[in-house]
């Protein structure tokens, strides 16, 4: 029955591989391995029909999640009658396992389970169709191969067993199993008969059945022949599992697979993926699926993590556009970099600005924001997008306020290695602005755009005419909640736009905060500095510039230099030699960034 397939004689496995060329030809790739999996041989076809998606065993385990028998079909390497364990494997490449067992080894085991040449002995479902039976001749009859193609109508009626007829009626008018120890009359002999089912894993309904002449074991050795016949059922059946066995060595790798694979679907790319098992497609599927993982966690570095998350767990496609929404942006700048990196080498410059911006995008990624873009050593960052956060303000504040705490630590480090510090200024705004993916159709970015993205960025740059380290807009500190300690710093006229602004710098948290915001939180003095700077800022507004001048020298004699005052002390003594307009409502105009 079986073609000359040309496999090495010390072959035990073989794959195949079925792709396409450049001109999209079909071909096919055959390996034969030895028993330690080391290839021995190799063949292959351009002209091959074979498609394994077409096959019974593929569309019956493509139809269920758990393992499945298929029907009795004609393998295609060695055209002869088999069946197949096969289970299905849900993955972006979708595919199903398949262990082949042919009739003709089913068939040669249950030979070796015949307590006598007069016994018989059986593998068949309720329909009456056998799968396996000692004599591979009469089974290939009963089938009924002809031509490569099966013909299923004889069935059990064509193995010529009276005695196992007799069973399948039993098992037709009982109609329950198992079957065990029942006496059967056919054609004036007396049998003992069983009927036992497989395991139900498989999803089909599979039954054994044997029957023995009781003269077999008449005489003093007739109860020990009874017993034999139940100690051979047991026997057998401590061997069918081995089909239950083979399954679980497939299914168990599969269900961890499936497992990695859902933790990919949910974005848990962290854990490496390595299932070992000794079927090689197994392996190959779990190294393939290692490297998903790896590309999807790399390009997570290189477009917002939260986006990537979000199209993978919503199976988002991306599309160009956008939508109208409130966000928060923050920018950060290191003061002075260019002229610090002309002191230091290459290798120096690219590891330091590589550990900042790690240091700073750590804390804006905890805390909800999804970094846009680096530019230089400059980041550019948003909240409320791509994934809605209510509080957006609130965490875009905490999250300027830790980035200062870890660069006071970052420089830390630096002064130890007597190298140049990075003071950094970083403003933060909240508005409305168009986010989404913008581009071509070939080449997209996810950002935002409008007025509120410029407002931040100019904000970062009014600190160093501030200043300041942190300055936000009103609406960021309106927004942002009572837990966090602003004080004004002054209406102001950014490049770029031409109404005032009232502008804050962000200190800390208030007096005797609790939980996130326990770590920021000021002490009594700095409460009371804000209540004297509040104070003198009223008189700087309302024009009475010499009591100003007298409550911001105040303030730098009792806490000690502060650029902000000494800004607007500078201001009064100018205001008080050069009044300003009468119009003016104590707006600062910047004509630079």
């Amino acid at each position: 029955m079986k073609k000359n397939l040309k496999i090495p004689q010390n072959a035990i496995w073989y794959t195949q591989t079925i792709s396409h060329l450049a001109d999209g030809q079909r071909y096919e790739l055959r390996k034969y391995m030895d028993a330690g999996f080391v290839t021995v041989g190799s063949s292959s076809d351009r002209h091959i029909q074979y498609d394994p998606r077409h096959r019974p065993w593929y569309k019956s385990a493509n139809e269920t999640d758990i393992a499945t028998l298929s029907e009795i079909y004609i393998f295609s390497l060695s055209e002869e009658p088999g069946i197949t364990v096969s289970r299905r494997f849900d993955a972006p490449v979708q595919g199903v396992i398949g262990v082949d067992l042919s009739l003709s080894n089913l068939s040669s085991f249950l030979k070796t389970q015949l307590v006598d040449n007069n016994s018989q002995i059986m593998l068949f479902d309720a329909a009456g169709m056998v799968y396996a039976y000692p004599d591979l001749a009469k089974l290939v009859t009963s089938i009924g191969i002809t031509e490569n193609k099966l013909f299923m109508d004889e069935k059990i009626a064509a193995l010529g067993s009276p005695a196992l007829m007799g069973l399948m009626q039993l098992f037709h008018k009982i109609k329950e199993v198992p079957i065990r120890g029942q006496s059967l009359l056919v054609d004036g002999v007396d049998y003992l008969v069983g009927i036992e089912p497989l395991p139900k894993v498989y999803g089909k309904k599979l039954f054994i059945g044997m029957a023995s002449p009781e003269s077999t074991f008449t005489g003093p050795i007739a109860e020990i022949g009874k017993q034999t016949l139940f100690v051979s059922l047991g026997m057998l059946f401590l061997f069918l599992p081995i089909i239950y066995f083979v399954a679980k060595r497939i299914s168990r790798p599969l269900k961890m697979l499936t497992s990695n694979v859902e933790n990919i679907k949910a974005f848990k790319l962290d854990s490496p993926i390595d299932v070992q098992s000794n079927i090689l497609e197994i392996r190959e599927l779990s190294k393939s699926i290692e490297t998903m993982r790896e590309a999807l966690k790399a390009f997570g570095s290189y477009i917002p993590t939260p986006l990537v998350k979000a199209m993978i767990v919503n199976d988002i496609v991306p599309t160009l556009g956008g939508d109208r929404r409130e966000m928060t942006f923050l920018f950060s700048d290191i003061k002075d970099f260019t002229n610090i990196s002309e002191t230091l080498t290459a290798e120096q410059v690219t590891r330091s600005i590589t550990n900042y911006l790690e240091d700073m995008s750590w804390v804006i990624l905890q805390n909800n924001g999804t970094i846009d873009k680096y530019i230089g050593d400059s980041i550019m960052a948003f909240w409320n997008a791509p994934v809605t956060d209510t509080e957006h303000a609130a965490d875009a504040c905490l999250a300027a306020l830790q980035c200062r705490d870890v660069l006071n630590e970052f420089n830390r480090r630096r002064r130890e290695n007597n190298e140049p510090e990075f003071l950094t200024r970083m403003g933060v705004h909240t508005g409305e602005a168009i986010v989404g993916n913008i581009g071509s159709s070939d080449r997209m970015a996810y950002t935002a755009m409008g007025s509120a993205v410029n407002l931040a960025s100019r904000l970062e740059g009014l600190n160093k005419y501030m200043g300041t380290d942190i300055l936000v807009s009103e609406t960021t500190m309106l927004a942002a909640g009572n837990e966090f300690l602003f004080r004004f710093a002054g209406k102001v006229i950014p490049k770029g736009t031409s109404t005032g602004m009232s502008v804050y710098e962000l200190l800390g948290t208030q007096k005797d905060a609790t939980g996130v915001y326990a770590p920021f939180s000021v002490n009594a003095e700095m409460m009371q500095k804000v209540k004297e700077w509040e104070a003198a800022t009223r008189m700087f507004l309302s024009r009475d510039f010499a009591k100003a001048a007298t409550a911001f020298t105040d303030i730098l004699e009792k806490y000690g230099s502060d650029l902000l005052v000494e800004k607007y002390l500078g201001l009064t003594h100018d205001f008080s030699t050069h009044p300003p307009e009468a119009s003016w409502s104590g707006e600062q105009s910047f004509d630079v960034k």
